[in-house]
């Protein structure tokens, strides 16, 4: 017979002992729980494997979501994008997709994610910058110029004007000929992350929540295919969480709009297989890999226990998985973490993935960064034996610990959340980022420090090195004027009476609590702008207020 877990246990503390391998530096986890120096088959003594890990594509689903997973399909490869006008994006992702992308990801600017047109004076200076300015249903059309929107899938990342964004969408496809149940789209559309981190929110988050439902009730009823939710962890790792601390976060924020789905008589086996989340990722490569594993296990557990699903597909955790660093000085070193992030991300059976250009500390990245953040993924896919193999790193003691670590550290952070009044109540009394903020707080500290090294920035640092020998993206000044003057021109050619009568209906829909998209479908068809959707939402709605977390 072998050694007992017990018996192991104990000549490992003697071996450690007689080896002086106590007296190393102290290594732990982003939660501080220790990292030992070795670990044996008595760190996984309690696991069992039909109950814990199982096989992929199975409850759990800890060893992966798909039964083939990469060696049936690859992790789709979403990289960000989205600067100047409509055509100035269309461009770059003709380009990307050219090079072997398989998605649309678009960034929006600042004015859209606040619900404003470009030519409105508090705004002006912000159009185009970090992101593609959408004003109306023409933008929409122009930015799928020559993309096929049933063949061309999109991620796009906005919340507060989500809705309208969505009606866009649909209206678009329909000029181009496409039904729109045939539509392939994600859409962020997680508000209550953005109250905690991002600051673009528009109202209250009571109006805000429905308008989340209402987008996740059309899309059941009428766009299949869509993703009409994807829950941003990624803000709240922005703003301190750990990374498995940022997914509990994130199954909390989940709840509230499963909840939501609930209350209006959807059955959870109805949307919830449409739910998916984004999560980043470093360069701690083993542990990252295995917060996803843990999550996967959680997801599954929450949804069949504590919310009776039935269906497989609902008790998948589906996830992008970002990687990449805005580090300043030497910024090529981006490159390395984000291959690095990437690679955890791959290990750790993401969905799809999306790595950070290596230029991000100054600003959005250049064609050149978007191209080379591809092709990183593409090597990992082509060049690495990373995706031979379902779920590679299971088995391992330190990867299956730590697993059930993580596991754990997801849960007591979903706790956390409830214990604060639910995640409505920690994010607008400003709980939760207090909480976070404390935690930032001391991150930042060690970097200071050097505790948490970065190679370049806090250690190994030559004061030679220019803080940035690269080139960066340069908005055109001109992108802003193009922009002003078709938002000007469409206004113009317009039927007037059109875009008053359905502003109209999405007052009375608002008002009366119905459904949102129809109205909006409408106004947007009649080439309403988003701003003047977004005064009439204010008019009901309100605006939100940031607490105070001082």
């Amino acid at each position: 017979m072998g050694a007992s877990a017990g018996d192991i246990s104990e000549r490992k503390k003697e071996w450690i002992e007689r080896r002086r391998l106590g007296d190393l530096p102290r290594a732990s986890l982003q939660s501080g729980a220790a990292v030992e120096p070795l670990y044996t088959p008595a760190d996984t003594a309690g696991l069992d494997y039909e109950r814990d890990l199982g096989f992929p594509g199975e409850y759990p689903f800890t060893r992966g979501v798909y039964p083939g997973m990469y060696r049936k399909n690859l992790f789709n490869m979403r990289q960000y994008s989205g600067f100047g006008t409509p055509e100035d994006t269309n461009r770059r992702w003709k380009r990307l997709i050219a090079s072997g992308h398989r998605a649309a990801s678009l960034a929006f600017d600042l004015p859209t994610h606040l619900g404003y047109d470009s030519d409105h004076p508090l705004v002006r200076d912000d159009v185009g910058k970090l992101g593609t300015a959408i004003d109306t249903l023409e933008d929409m059309e122009i930015l799928f110029e020559g993309l096929p929107m049933n063949l061309t899938p999109t991620v796009f990342n906005t919340a507060g004007p989500a809705a309208v964004i969505v009606a866009m969408q649909i209206a678009a496809a329909q000029k181009q000929g496409v039904d729109p149940a045939d539509l392939i789209s994600v859409i962020t559309n997680d508000i209550l992350s953005v109250y905690l981190s991002r600051g673009t929110w528009i109202f209250p988050p009571a109006p805000s929540v429905r308008l989340v439902g209402d987008v996740i009730e059309y899309a059941v009823r009428h766009i299949p295919r869509f993703f009409p939710v994807n829950i941003q962890g990624v803000y709240a790792q922005a703003v301190g969480a750990r990374s498995a601390e940022a997914i509990g976060i994130a199954f909390a924020i989940a709840r509230v709009y499963i909840e939501e789905g609930l209350r209006r008589g959807l059955a959870i086996d109805e949307f919830a297989p449409r739910l998916s989340f984004f999560i980043a990722s470093g360069t701690h490569v083993f542990e990252e890999a295995a917060k996803f594993r843990a999550a996967r296990r959680a997801w599954a557990r929450l949804m069949r226990d504590g919310y009776g699903a039935r269906d497989p597909r609902s008790m998948r955790f589906m996830v992008t998985g970002v990687s990449g660093a805005a580090a300043r000085r030497e910024p090529e070193l981006n490159l390395i973490r984000g291959a690095l992030g990437a690679l955890a991300n791959a290990l750790g059976g993401v969905q799809a993935m999306w790595v950070q250009g290596y230029d991000e500390g100054y600003t959005i990245p250049t064609e050149k960064a978007a191209r080379y953040s591809l092709r990183t993924m593409q090597i990992i896919a082509e060049e690495t034996d990373a995706c031979d193999t379902i779920d590679p790193l299971a088995g391992s003691y330190y990867v299956e610990s730590i697993t059930n670590r993580l596991e754990e550290e997801i849960l007591a952070a979903m706790k956390l959340v409830e214990d604060m009044g639910g995640a409505i109540e920690a994010i607008a009394t400003g709980k939760l980022r207090r909480h976070l903020m404390k935690q930032d707080f001391e991150r930042y500290r060690k970097l200071a420090t050097g505790e948490i090294p970065v190679v370049g920035e806090n250690k190994y640092r030559t004061e030679d090195e220019r803080e940035a020998p690269i080139e960066i993206h340069r908005p055109d000044p001109a992108a802003v004027e193009r922009q002003i003057e078709r938002l000007r021109a469409v206004r113009a050619r317009r039927d007037g009476k059109a875009v008053r009568e359905t502003l109209e209906q999405v007052r009375r829909a608002a008002l009366a609590g119905a459904n949102l998209i129809p109205p909006l479908i409408d106004a947007v068809r009649a080439y309403a702008t988003l701003g003047e959707i977004t005064a009439v939402l204010k008019e009901v709605f309100g605006t939100f207020e940031e607490p105070s977390i001082l």
